[in-house]
């Protein structure tokens, strides 16, 4: 083979490897444009991600003892089932903190509605928790059904419970398992927060068959641990209370 035949072949073998790398590179490099669609997309995501905002708690606890924390949130647990609770730890000190308030007024009502139990407890600025939009995500416990007339909701339990709230379902309804020594109705009015809590419970109101202390108060508990669904309002607006009633009846077995 002469030189110039060698040349050739060699200078057609370099321009077909020049067009493969080039033709890989096409394939492997991303556009401007897929680079921002990309970008864009991871914003998004970012943002569907964040689960918090600033908002307001009210602070049970501030001390050392790991194990007072852990009373004072159990035993808002077991009360306030309805409203979350957070064990926190700052060294040296333990802190227990309730609630995801977005405004400091809806923190406001419902300090006023536990200040009797913790008398030590007041508002904080935190980190919330967003508000969860998908109701089936909602904690367990027993599902109010919807009854014949708008705004009224009830239970088939022995002890029925039924609320009047126009437009809000019953999210949670607490159980009813204790035995009781007296009977009757009672009616209790109620305010209610955007998202869900009953801040205020007062009664006997009109409609109650019974003035039993013994039961107002346990109407009073059943009230407070009762969960709404929520409302939407705007984010600089403040607090919103709807009011309406709850009735329960107390049976003896």
């Amino acid at each position: 083979m002469n030189s110039t035949r060698k040349i050739s072949l060699l200078f057609l073998t370099f321009i077909c490897l020049n067009g493969l790398v080039k033709a890989q590179n096409q394939n492997v490099t991303p556009s401007s444009d897929e680079l921002i669609s990309d970008l864009v997309e991871r914003h998004k995501r970012n943002g569907l991600m964040k689960q918090t905002t600033t908002g307001y708690r009210i602070q049970l606890y501030f001390g050392s003892e790991r194990s007072k924390a852990s009373e004072i949130k159990t035993d808002f647990s077991n009360n306030f089932s309805n409203t979350p609770s957070y064990l926190l730890y700052q060294q040296p000190n333990f802190k227990v903190r309730v609630g995801d308030f977005k405004t400091r007024m809806e923190a406001s009502a419902f300090l006023e509605s536990i200040k009797e139990f913790y008398t030590t407890s007041f508002i904080v600025p935190d980190e919330i928790k967003l508000p969860k939009r998908d109701l089936n995500n909602a904690p367990k416990g027993n599902q109010g059904s919807q009854g014949n007339s708008p705004g009224t909701f009830s239970t088939t339990e022995k002890h029925p419970i039924s609320a009047n709230l126009t437009g809000r379902n019953i999210r949670i309804l607490p159980q009813l398992n204790e035995q009781y020594q007296e009977e009757g109705r009672i009616v209790l009015d109620i305010s209610v927060d955007t998202k869900g809590n009953v801040v205020l419970a007062e009664g006997p109101a009109r409609g109650s068959t019974t003035t039993s202390t013994v039961l107002l108060q346990k109407a009073k508990e059943v009230a407070y641990k009762t969960k709404f669904s929520e409302i939407e309002v705007p984010a600089d607006t403040e607090a919103v209370f709807q009011k309406g009633t709850i009735s329960i009846t107390f049976v003896i077995e």
